[in-house]
C-alpha cells in the first residue's frame, strides 16, 4: 500500500467546498466520514507545518497507517499539548471523534435522530466560545436547531479554525 501523503493547508483550503458540499448535501454517513477526515488531514497538516520542514522523521510520525501521531486522536491529543489549539476546541475534537467511531463501527446505518448520536452532538460548543454570550451576538444560534446541523456547523469552524493556524504556524528551527 503506497504511503498517503499529508495534504498542505493550502491544498486542503482549495478542497473546502466539496467537503461543505458533502456536509450539507449527503447523507448523514458520508458527512460525518468526509468531515472527521477532513479535520483530520487539517490536524496532519497544521502538526506538519510546525515540525522542522522537511524533516523525514515529522513524516513518518504523521503517517496514517501507523505513525504515532496518525490517527485523529492522537493528533488531536499533540495540537492541545503543544498548545496549538485551545481546550474547547480539543473538546469538540473528541466528541467528533466519538460521533465517527458511532458511525463507522456500528453494523446498522446510523443517523443524527439516533439518540446516542444526538447526546453527542449537543455536547459541540466550540462555536459557542466565538460570542461573548449576549443574546445580540449568537449568529449560528438559528442553526443549530438540529444534531446535525450543530454537527456540520462545528465541523465547518473547527476546520476553518486549523487552517487559519496552519496558516500562522511555523516550522520549529532545529536545536544546534
Amino acid at each position: 500500500m503506497a504511503k498517503r501523503s499529508l495534504v498542505p493547508v493550502d491544498g486542503l483550503s482549495k478542497d473546502g467546498q466539496s467537503v461543505y458540499d458533502v456536509l450539507n448535501d449527503e447523507p448523514d454517513l458520508s458527512a460525518v466520514l468526509v468531515g472527521t477526515s477532513y479535520i483530520d488531514a487539517c490536524l496532519g497538516a497544521l502538526l506538519e507545518g510546525f515540525f522542522l520542514k522537511d524533516s523525514s522523521t515529522a513524516a513518518e510520525l504523521l503517517d496514517a497507517r501507523g505513525g504515532a501521531l496518525g490517527s485523529f486522536k492522537s493528533r488531536s491529543d499533540a495540537c492541545y499539548c503543544i498548545g496549538l489549539i485551545n481546550k474547547r476546541l480539543y473538546q469538540d475534537l473528541l466528541v467528533i471523534a466519538e460521533i465517527r467511531n458511532q458511525f463507522a463501527h456500528h453494523h446498522l446505518a446510523l443517523n443524527f435522530d439516533i439518540p446516542e448520536v444526538t447526546e453527542q452532538c449537543e455536547k459541540l460548543s466550540y462555536f459557542e466560545g466565538l460570542t461573548n454570550g449576549s443574546s445580540d451576538e449568537r449568529p449560528f444560534e438559528k442553526l443549530l436547531n438540529t444534531p446535525r446541523n450543530k454537527f456540520v456547523l462545528s465541523v465547518g469552524l473547527i476546520s476553518l479554525r486549523l487552517l487559519i493556524k496552519g496558516l500562522e504556524v511555523k516550522h520549529v528551527q532545529p536545536q544546534v
